[in-house]
């Protein structure tokens, strides 16, 4: 793009608070000024010891130094460790303690809490801090750049595609996030994936959400603005700064997680009843028409049809709300437009059919296997479900990881060798079934799976039966344990005009409105008909990645103890038996 189209603004970065109301100044960057900027950084780097092979942590938010940084340090094919650092102080440590690195670049706040919490004290030997001054690192980002300015283009590394590139670790929204090891080759594979599925083309303009996804954006040809928000925390997004973006710089491109989508969508209808923003009439002159998109992609978990259908009425009608379908480990799987799901999936996801994905993208393959929580070595046919059940997904294709840095156990877990061709095959850890037009329906984690006495729930082929009840904002399914057997349990988090009123009038079981609507709601299915116990909950735990995964582990720990020891749900049958 530096070669071609090297006076085309690679990235616009806000100089200061997004105005919401109208046009902001921000910095322009030329593809050619950021290939120069990598390119002297990339000399400077070699300067410090950061070079090919070096395992680099790299904790800076986004910003015009993010990019420049993340592609310096591919120039030099060192490798980059990105983690969220929105997991806490506790996961950090414990990421950083299993990823070694061997170099760490980050802002002064990092490096404080590097220093006080001893983060890769036993591996790191090159500190940067991304600034002026140098803070106690052994050098800044500022001399890097004088260091490199002088030395002209840097002579990339013929690199192989298997060659270790980047180390992204995932959420860790059930479990510890793991390293998932990418190579050259995958990176090239997703670029071209991405542009082929979604028709991007070069001068497009990308508003991203979600910083690792961004740095997508110039790899494709297109110019990104940085948004004005908390990366970590996408579900606090101002959507009037968002739009003021989209408006000032004609954004045709548009990624964020489904709480991100659930924001915006509340543009939609500012003044609705139940937690919608309370906008000024002036706050957007000339309504909330987002005229310039043409396509908008939502990943990290299943975006609701409520939020899309509402987000939609934002765009033109040739625009689209795309889905797709993978996970740190492998993406993209699968892809859905909103216009498949409003017009024909979202009627069956309301029936528990699960949530459809949609079909795999040209050059991906998916499976599904019987469930299992065993390690599989060899990839074998007789693994397969038969077709309609509900199984464990499994994917192969250029954009598999083949492993975890540092978690052979996870890696034998998640991983199944093909003893035939040696391509090594993900299990995705979710589950779901291929309908009989290649469409894959997704029903929930495999790990979130209740198995009771009379039968097995999947989270996404319940909780959609209970979420259309009016005032119900959404429900999570989870497993309380009592004499050896397991109890389905529904969580429910109200509408912020309906949870406060009831919580505080009576508690966390007792709601007489909702319990009925509720129990209306499960009795219309079969495999709904055996929930019997409701519990509000206040606020779910998410996590910080997208904002939209909801924590299970911790509402089932959380469920237990609310219901208390002497909860005897059998009891709580015969009554209603009788009743």
């Amino acid at each position: 793009m530096a070669a071609e189209h090297p006076e085309q603004v690679a990235i616009h970065a806000p100089r200061g608070r997004v105005n919401p109301n109208g046009p902001t100044a921000h910095r322009a960057i030329t593809f050619a000024e950021l290939n120069s900027d990598a390119d002297a950084i990339a000399h400077g780097l070699n300067t410090v010891g950061i070079t090919r092979g070096t395992r680099t942590a790299l904790m800076v938010p986004p910003s015009a130094d993010f990019f420049a940084l993340t592609f310096a340090l591919m120039k030099v094919s060192a490798i980059p460790v990105m983690i969220d650092p929105g997991m806490g102080v506790k996961n950090l440590g414990k990421c950083l303690a299993e990823a070694e690195p061997e170099a760490f670049i980050g802002i002064a706040k990092a490096h404080v809490a590097r220093r006080l919490l001893g983060w890769g004290k036993k591996t790191i030997r090159t500190t940067v801090n991304a600034g002026r001054w140098r803070f106690y690192c052994h050098s800044s980002l500022a001399r890097l750049r004088e260091a490199g300015r002088s030395s002209g283009a840097y002579t990339i590394p013929d690199v192989a595609r298997d060659e270790p590139a980047a180390i992204l670790f995932t959420s860790g929204s059930t479990g510890i996030a793991k390293g998932a090891v990418y190579t050259h080759g995958i990176f090239a594979a997703q670029v071209e994936m991405l542009k082929s599925t979604y028709g991007i083309e070069p001068g497009e303009v990308d508003l991203c959400t979600f910083p690792l996804f961004a740095l997508f954006g110039p790899a494709l040809g297109m110019t990104c603005v940085i948004p004005d928000m908390n990366a970590s925390r996408p579900a606090q997004l101002d959507p009037r700064k968002a739009v003021s973006q989209i408006r000032q710089f004609g954004v045709t491109n548009l990624f964020g997680s489904p709480a991100v989508i659930r924001r915006l969508g509340e543009l939609a209808n500012p003044a609705r009843k139940g937690g919608g923003l309370k906008l000024p009439p002036t706050a957007l002159a000339g309504g909330v028409r987002l005229d310039t998109l043409r396509r908008v992609i939502s990943a990290g978990a299943p975006a609701s049809a409520a939020s899309i259908e509402r987000f939609v009425k934002l765009l033109p009608d040739s625009a689209e709300v795309f889905t797709p379908y993978g996970a740190t480990e492998a993406l993209p799987v699968a892809n859905i437009g909103s216009r498949e799901i409003l017009s024909e999936t979202c009627q069956l996801t309301a029936q528990g059919k699960g949530v459809c994905v949609g079909r795999p993208v040209a050059g991906m393959e998916v499976r599904v296997i019987r469930i299992s929580d065993e390690p599989i070595a060899e990839w074998n046919e007789s693994l397969l479900a038969p077709a309609g059940e509900v199984g464990e997904f499994v994917v192969r294709g250029p954009v598999v990881t083949r492993e975890y840095y540092n978690r052979p156990e996870a890696t034998k877990l998640a991983k199944i060798r093909d003893p035939k061709t040696g391509e090594v095959l993900h299990r995705m850890g979710d589950v779901g079934y291929l309908d009989d037009r290649g469409r894959l329906w997704f029903c929930g984690r495999k790990s979130h799976r209740v198995v009771t006495p009379h039968g097995t729930l999947f989270t996404d082929m319940v909780e959609p039966i209970f979420n259309i009840v009016p005032g119900v904002a959404r429900t999570a399914l989870v497993g309380v344990k009592r004499n050896g057997v397991t109890y389905p349990v529904l969580c429910v988090e109200l509408t912020p005009d309906q949870g406060p009123f009831w919580g505080k009038a009576f508690g966390l079981s007792v709601w007489p409105i909702f319990d009925e609507e509720l129990r209306k709601a499960g009795q219309q299915f079969s495999h709904t008909a055996q929930i019997n116990e409701f519990l509000w909950h206040p606020g779910f735990p998410v996590d910080v990645r997208h904002n939209s995964k909801i924590f299970r582990e911790k509402l089932a720990v959380w469920a237990d103890k609310q219901l208390g020891p002497k909860w005897n749900p059998e009891a709580t049958r015969e009554v209603e038996a009788r009743a």
